[in-house]
């Protein structure tokens, strides 16, 4: 039987080359920080993303007629500007709205959008509805838009059903022309 030394050579060698001693770990202590370390970063990576992201939540699908119509006006009144269409929204809006905006004045208040805008206007278009409350003839929703490749915005929205047809209504605390309440931009 071969000495102490002997032994130890042979199982450092054996450990060197690959192999493993019966004493030896398999995964030792350094190596087990580094995993859980570099593990921990990689959760603390994906929880950001999540909380930049919204929460990875379920976006608002619309299902129902009423929940399509809904999203169809949301969409068509961020479309109609960078298509120079804004106009066309105008029979869209209650008859409450219209009291209070002219058409000739709604048409003025397209204009200054688009010239606000300016080379942005092309890159304007609709993402999608958050927070969609339906209760009875009227509605909420929040419009998500969008300048591509720049950044989201999100305005509140009112509508209101008369005779069958989702139109969109002002916002309860505007006046005037404006129809929509900016709540924010990323």
């Amino acid at each position: 039987m071969p000495g102490r030394p002997e032994r130890r050579r042979r199982q450092r060698a054996a450990v060197s080359a690959g192999g493993a001693a019966s004493t030896s770990a398999l995964i030792r202590p350094r190596e087990l920080l580094i995993a859980a370390v570099t593990g921990g970063v990689l959760v603390a990576a994906l929880a950001f993303f999540l909380i930049l992201s919204g929460g990875g939540g379920t976006p608002f699908s619309a299902t129902t007629p009423d929940e399509q119509a809904i999203e169809a006006l949301a969409r068509e009144s961020i479309e109609v500007l960078p298509r120079g269409e804004w106009p066309s929204l105008y029979d869209s809006f209650t008859p409450e709205f219209q009291q209070r905006c002219s058409r000739t004045e709604f048409e003025a208040a397209g204009e200054a959008g688009a010239r606000e805008q300016g080379e942005k206007l092309p890159l304007l278009h609709f993402v999608r509805l958050e927070a969609v409350t339906i209760q009875g003839e009227t509605a909420t929703a929040t419009i998500v838009g969008e300048i591509t490749g720049e950044s989201e915005y999100k305005v509140r929205a009112a509508f209101q059903k008369l005779e069958g047809t989702w139109k969109l209504a002002p916002a309860a605390s505007l006046g005037g022309c404006a129809a929509f309440d900016r709540v924010t931009q990323t």
